[in-house]
């Protein structure tokens, strides 16, 4: 049996539709993890624009990716603002590991522990499938999105060279999660 061995907080909670509630210590705000809709992808699109303008997906890798089998598209939402999608994770499964393409919270929004949500919830989606890693890269400037990696067990096994353009690199980062007999 996999295990996040201590990874997720108590105050997130995964449903049987793996679909994760999560509120910050004070209990102030309420937060949902769903599964993608066609119609979030307006809305996703904008967040991705805002975060890497230029470097930014164009709309149709979004309903690529929502439409390929072998993809899971979440979508980080409160349940009290007038800001309903707040984020978005996307992850594909092959030969027993968890990719982690996207993970991109709204940059009006971020500072908040938001992407920690959303990423704890990748890591937990992955354990239940019985993956046993979790790769992803990040760029090596975005030094806040590193140190959430790091903090839950990411190491780097690769340096990217002009990974996203021709002058931004990146790490590829693992996290093996071990097995409990």
């Amino acid at each position: 049996m996999l295990a996040l061995l201590s990874i997720m907080p108590p105050h997130i909670d995964v449903n049987l539709d793996n679909q994760a509630s999560a509120t910050n210590v004070d209990n102030s705000n309420r937060y949902r993890i769903r599964s993608m809709v066609q119609t979030d992808i307006p809305d996703v699109f904008k967040i991705d624009q805002a975060t890497w303008n230029d470097e930014a997906w164009p709309l149709e890798h979004f309903f690529d990716s929502l439409n390929n089998p072998l993809y899971n598209c979440w979508i980080l939402e409160s349940t009290t603002t007038d800001y309903p999608v707040l984020g978005y994770g996307f992850q594909v499964f092959s030969d027993g590991i968890s990719h982690i393409t996207n993970l991109c919270i709204h940059p009006n929004r971020r500072g908040r522990g938001l992407g920690e949500i959303l990423l704890l919830h990748m890591i937990d989606y992955g354990c239940q499938l019985g993956t046993s890693i979790v790769e992803l890269e990040v760029n090596i400037s975005n030094t806040p999105a590193f140190r959430l990696y790091v903090k839950h067990g990411f190491r780097i096994i690769q340096f990217l060279e002009r990974y996203y353009s021709n002058t931004a690199h990146a790490y590829r980062m693992q996290l093996i999660m071990n097995k409990i007999d």
